[in-house]
């Protein structure tokens, strides 16, 4: 009687361990937190974008190698290129970027390898480079904290911010200024 009971007994221990079996325990994947995915509302390649004012001038020109717009009223843009046309009409500053983000606001910011150039042949001021810059479309008015290097045709400044207004012409470094000028006599 003593091995019946052992070998119920063991048979009951070998039950419980067979049943208790940890792997077969039923586990919840780890879930991620789930990220905000924005996706865009429209995609666009190779685009091309005029803006008009109140009376029918263009004010800008906008090519881009890719754009995407979203919901939120925000435009992002890959290799922009503005062209700014002042209120008189005639385009005087070409922007160019590796990227780009329009928002409704009348606001463009540019970052990466941006460069404003002249398109007038006239101006001595032939070039700005920077790595960020802000871009008020309403009044022209441009900002940057960032490092700046202007190329003239007798002349080559940098520094540490800018404040310039398109429609006047008008560029100010703010701090840290280097400047080198050349005469030349003819």
């Amino acid at each position: 009687m003593t091995r019946i009971i052992v070998l119920i007994g063991l048979f009951f221990a070998s039950c419980a361990l067979f049943f208790y079996n940890p792997f077969w325990s039923v586990t919840e994947e780890k879930q991620t937190p789930a990220q905000d995915v924005y996706l865009p509302d429209f995609t666009a390649k190779d685009m091309t974008l005029r803006r008009f004012d109140e009376q029918g001038a263009l004010e800008s020109l906008v090519k881009a190698e890719k754009m995407e717009y979203y919901d939120d009223s925000v435009t992002t843009f890959v290799k922009p290129s503005y062209v700014i046309y002042p209120k008189n009409g005639a385009p005087h500053w070409k922007i160019d970027a590796d990227n780009g983000v329009f928002d409704q606001n009348d606001r463009v910011i540019l970052n990466d390898n941006v460069i404003i150039s002249s398109t007038d042949p006239e101006q001595s001021l032939k070039q700005i480079k920077t790595s960020y810059l802000e871009v008020n479309l309403t009044t022209m008015q441009v900002t940057s904290d960032k490092k700046i290097i202007i190329e003239g045709t007798q002349y080559n400044a940098t520094g540490i911010g800018l404040k310039a207004d398109l429609n006047l012409r008008q560029f100010e470094l703010i701090k840290d200024i280097q400047a080198t000028y050349e005469t030349i006599t003819p």
